[in-house]
Order: C-alpha cells, then structure tokens, then sequence
C-alpha cells in the first residue's frame, strides 16, 4: 500500500511539475537570449546544486530517488530564474540547498512541502545576500537600465509610451532574469489554463488584489493606470503567480478558500513592497500565505461540521 501511495506521488508530481518544466523551458530561453552566458551560468549552478542536493539526500536518508520527481529540478531553475543573470555563484548555491535540503526533504518531497521550496531558497538568500541577489546589470546594450521595482521603490514612474509598453512585455528591461518577459508570462497562464484550470483561482485572486491596491494605493507620482501597470509588471509578481501561487501542495482545498488564499497573499506582498526592505518581497508573502493555507480548510471544515451538527439538531427537534 505504501508503495502504491508512494507511486500515486510520483506520477502526480511528473504531471505537475512536468507542466511547469515545459513553461519553464521558455523562461530559459529568453533568459539567454537577453543576458547570454551569464544566464548559463547561473541556470547551471541552481539546477546542478538542486538536483544533487536532492540525490544525495536521498541516499543520505535511505530513501529511493525517482528521477521522474521534477519538483527540485524546478526549483532550482524557479530560483535562477528569480535572480539577477549576473548573481555570484555561491548565492545560487545557498539558494537552491536551502530550498532543497530544507523546504522539501525533510517534509517528504515537493507533493508534501507546506512550503514552496522556490521561494524558502530565494528568501533565504534575499536575508543573507540582499545586495547580490538585488542588483541587476548586464544584459544586452539595447535593454533598459532601471529595474521597474527600483523606480517604484523610489517613487517614480514609467511614462505608457508605445515604446516602453513594448520593453515591458517583451522584457527588454533590467531585472530577475527570467521574469521581466510578460507575454511568456500570459503564455504561462494560458497553457495553466489549458492544463489544469482550478489551480488558477489562486493566482487571480493574487493579481487582482495586487490590482485593485496598486489602483487605490499607488507607489509613484505619475497616473494611476501607469503605477497599476508598473506594479504587475515588475519583479517576480506574475512569475510567482505562475510557479508558487499554483503549487498544489501548499494551496487550499477548498475552492473558495483558493481564491482567498490568492486575495491575501496579493494584499500581504503589497504591503510588504511599501514596507519592508527588500524592493521585491512576492516569496516572503507566499511564505506567509503558506503557512495560513492550512487553517483556512481547517476552518471551512470546522464551519461545515457545526452548520451540518446545527441542521441535524433542528431536525431533530422537529420530528421529535
């Protein structure tokens, strides 16, 4: 019976994590294509580092290691993807072991981590390495040399030219190096769609919270629309409403419970791009929405149990 659960994990988590392969694939792509070598570089020590971190402690713990488990192969390139092409080796290193070793292993595998490895390894290196993991330069000669999240930070605005609506989509702007090309973005979303639906629900109740504040509540001087568009636009946000929000092992159950899951993790990393010390925190407010993700089902389950107890008595009472 074990051994069938066991086999039951695997072959959902090739299904998942196989999805996320293939939208990663093209992720990487572009990541060369802008940054080059650089980008080659950092791919391969994240993937390397994940995939031997988990092998090993694998044999480490006598448990068998099926190749056919994609999830810390796809953390470790989530994890390149997040930073800058031009990162030093040692933080792809410490990101993808902290992801791996920590995250995952321990909790028995990414079907069962209550939270998402990708972004535990990226956070841990964001508090240990903020300058390095923060700071984007190289690239192509053409491309844009203020990150979006930078400009925000600092209170100021891209004007909505046709030009630069083009850079933004097309990710011909400085920053993470895999996550700045929108269109691969809405890509992403569209095969999400396509593939598995349901687990969407997070990631729109994600963006239309960071919508809506970033309409309410923008961050830089210029119009309104030109902040919400900033904002969706910069950093790792719709990246991580892709490849975090959507992870089945850390998202609700229920639902509705989806969707406000989505909802607060979207308000929370609002908050914490006006407040905390990091220009771009989307893995800090996953992390937290991670560990509430329990107590709603908890909750919902709770609530079904004394609405149905309630039902039963009134019942009850009648017939009797």
């Amino acid at each position: 019976m074990l051994a069938e659960t066991r086999s039951d994990r695997t072959a959902k988590s090739t299904r998942v994590f196989g999805d996320y392969l293939i939208m990663l694939a093209a992720l990487c792509v572009l990541s060369v294509w802008y940054y080059g070598t650089d980008a080659v570089r950092t791919l391969a020590v994240c993937v390397v580092t994940a995939f031997a971190c988990d092998f090993v402690a694998s044999i480490i713990i006598n448990k068998q290691y099926y190749a056919a488990d994609l999830s810390g192969i796809c953390a470790g390139i989530i994890i390149a993807l997040m930073l800058p092409a031009t990162a030093p080796v040692y933080v792809g290193i410490v990101a993808s072991s902290f992801a791996i070793l920590v995250a995952k292993i321990p909790f028995g595998g990414g079907m069962r981590a209550p939270f998402v490895p990708s972004a535990a390894g990226f956070a841990f290196a964001a508090v240990c390495f903020k300058n390095e993991v923060f700071s984007y330069s190289g690239g192509r000669a053409f491309m844009k040399t203020m990150p979006l999240t930078s400009s925000l930070a600092a209170g100021n605005t891209v004007k909505l030219s046709a030009s630069n609506l083009i850079d933004m989509l097309t990710g011909n702007i400085l920053g993470p190096m895999g996550t700045t090309c929108i269109i691969a973005l809405l890509g992403c979303f569209v095969f999400l769609f396509i593939r598995r639906r349901s687990s969407l629900l997070p990631s729109a109740g994600f963006v239309l919270s960071c919508l809506l504040i970033s309409l309410v509540f923008p961050r830089s001087d210029g119009s309104v629309i030109s902040c919400a568009v900033m904002e969706l636009c910069s950093g790792s946000l719709l990246f991580a409403a892709v490849f975090m929000l959507t992870n089945p092992a850390t998202m609700p159950v229920h639902t509705a419970n989806k969707v406000v899951y989505g909802v607060f993790t979207g308000a929370v990393c609002m908050v914490m791009r006006r407040l905390a010390a990091f220009e771009e925190p989307v893995c800090f407010a996953v992390l937290i929405a991670n560990a509430f993700s329990p107590l709603l089902d908890m909750l919902t389950d709770r609530m079904r149990i004394i609405v149905s107890s309630h039902k039963k008595v009134k019942e009850a009472a009648v017939n009797g």
